[in-house]
């Protein structure tokens, strides 16, 4: 078998299907990171309480962190779960179409013959 060069691979149909859900995907979750609000930094005048403010604004970010993960997490999963399945029907359709193109060159090499 020879190997396919790499402009060979880069005109395969199924490549390029594949490239652009996956510039899709980087481009939806791009917008979704440039939607989320930014926090703001609180610049303390007294020094007394800014070791108590400190403790109490990292518990304030470890909670945040922590619900935005468990928000984040399944919109994660479910984009991921979209994407396979959307690449599943493109490798399943491109099989389908590869096996009938197969089939019909070896019915007309058959007919030559």
């Amino acid at each position: 078998m020879s190997e396919k060069s790499g402009d060979e691979r880069e005109q395969n149909p199924l490549v390029a299907r594949v490239d652009a859900l996956m510039k899709r995907q980087q481009e939806d979750s791009l917008r979704a990171v440039e939607e989320v609000p930014l926090l703001t930094e609180i610049v303390e005048h007294d020094p007394a309480a800014a070791a108590a403010n400190a403790a109490r604004d990292e518990a304030l970010a470890a909670d945040i962190e922590r619900v935005l993960v468990v928000r984040l997490v399944p919109e994660l999963n479910k984009q991921i779960a979209a994407l396979r399945s959307e690449l599943e029907k493109e490798l399943r359709r491109s099989v389908r179409e590869a096996v009938e193109h197969a089939l019909a060159a070896r019915k007309a090499g058959a007919d030559k013959t």
